[in-house]
């Protein structure tokens, strides 16, 4: 019997086994979320002034020349006596022209603790702006404690921040993306009465909202007792209900897996996570498994090959520029009002001509421009060839829903799901502050469009 057991395990094993390899510095402990700017994807995660790791290529990795802090935010200091310079579990997020790092200060044992969040405009050329304190908890046995921030942007373009652990349980609180702050009260949504959750991680599919959650006990190497589960609701704040386990406590070399993240890459979910090594002593390693959704669930696996993506586009901030005039997608007038309409503009570097893009999981995307914060929208939800396209808050209609395609490489028709009319530079402009409409889709110049990162 126990030589069956060994030789099932060592099956076990070999299935589970990443298929995706590794290399350079791979160490990390409580990884945020992978980010990319330009070329470069950057990895932050638990350690003396916020350190990181980067890559090209999502597979080798290299350490930052320097942390984020080499002088800690003063503030620290009168928050958490004798602070040691360990920070942890740092998340990072794009808005407002910035990124906005999110970290959490504290010390063991204990919820006097706080959640800072710091912003650049860059990360492959960092000059980080320390902003003070989001958040933070007291020391009391029911208060949610200030560490371990996850910010996800909604299909409507708000941002939302988990974050909580022993103690006071898990809270959820939407951030005002012009001060990187909360926008409103914090709401309580799982856990408390010192259950061992924490870790927090928000992620939409559909009209699921999916919070994953790390139970056990971490940071003990070889003998963690991490395990990462998963419930579901639909709204941000809950109820959240059917707890499922996503990664166990122990799958062959991988020990302890926490702290989930989730990067949307060319239609492709990936999950980064780190483990305990038990072929390398206990070291903490990042790791990443592809995440698929069936039964309305998430699962998540290590056998896949590469990072290509599956024919979609990645959660990011856009610049979508005509084929035929050159100019960039752009709200008229930089206005933040409903109904302002949206023409063509020869690209300067400003918010009003960028594009927040949003999966819903259905092969369908929000367009939510940074510079309003309003959605791409067909106006008036028009089947008419021809209507204009405007921007107007968010209400998850059909309007404002667009799939792609590509008619030729490197370009796309953006069609509405709604009418199935494309965007369109209307009279086949080249002018400056041409309309834009929707129209019959022919794959003319008029009616593609690059999608680059600015």
């Amino acid at each position: 019997m126990k030589k069956l057991l060994a030789m099932l395990c060592l099956a076990v094993c070999a299935v589970s086994a990443s298929a995706v390899t590794l290399s350079g510095l791979q160490n990390a402990h409580d990884p945020g979320t992978v980010t990319k700017d330009g070329d470069t994807w950057f990895n932050f995660t638990t350690g003396t002034g916020i350190w990181y790791s980067k890559s090209t290529d999502l597979t080798t990795w290299s350490g930052g020349p320097a942390p984020v802090f080499t002088t800690y935010p003063s503030w620290i200091g009168n928050k958490i006596p004798n602070f040691g310079g360990s920070f942890w579990a740092p998340d990072v997020i794009h808005m407002n022209g910035y990124y906005y790092l999110y970290y959490s200060v504290s010390s063991w044992g204990t919820s006097v603790s706080a959640i800072g969040v710091a912003r650049s405009a860059s990360l492959k050329n960092p000059s980080w702006t320390d902003l003070g304190i989001v958040v933070e908890s007291f020391g009391g046995q029911n208060e949610i404690n200030a560490i371990d921030p996850a910010l996800f942007r909604d299909h409507d373009g708000k941002i939302y921040m988990s974050y909580g652990s022993f103690f006071g349980g898990i809270g959820v609180a939407e951030i005002n993306q012009g001060t990187g702050k909360l926008a409103g009260n914090v709401t309580k949504v799982l856990g408390g009465g010192f259950a061992d959750i924490e870790a927090p991680y928000i992620v939409r599919e559909g009209g699921y909202y999916y919070l994953f959650v790390n139970r056990g006990a971490c940071c003990k190497d070889v003998n963690s007792t991490y395990y990462v589960e998963v419930q579901r609701a639909t709204s941000p704040f809950g109820p959240y209900s059917g707890t499922r386990t996503v990664l166990p406590n122990v799958d062959g070399k991988y020990k302890g897996p926490g702290h989930i993240g989730v990067l949307k890459q060319d239609g492709c979910n990936f999950v980064s996570t780190h483990y305990y090594d038990l072929n390398d002593g206990g070291t903490a390693k990042l790791d990443f498994l592809r995440m698929t959704y069936s039964g309305g669930w998430p699962v998540l696996t290590r056998n896949f090959s590469n990072f290509n993506g599956c024919g979609g586009l990645s959660d990011a901030l856009y610049v979508a520029s005509s084929r035929l005039s050159g100019k960039a997608l752009a709200v008229a007038g930089a206005s933040k009002t409903n109904g302002a309409m949206v023409q063509q503009q020869s690209y300067t570097g400003a918010k009003n001509q960028q594009w927040y893009v949003v999966g819903h999981g259905d092969g369908n995307y929000s367009f939510i421009n940074a510079n309003s914060l309003l959605s791409l929208d067909n106006y008036g939800n028009s089947t008419t060839a021809g209507t204009n396209i405007a921007q107007w808050g968010y209400w998850a209609g059909n309007g404002q829903q667009w799939s792609v395609s590509s008619p030729a490489t490197g370009y796309y028709a953006v069609k509405n799901l709604l009418s199935g009319f494309v965007l369109d530079v209307s009279g086949k402009s080249l002018a400056e502050g041409a309309q834009i409409i929707q129209y019959t889709q022919n794959n003319g110049t008029n009616q593609q469009w690059s999608l680059s990162r600015p």
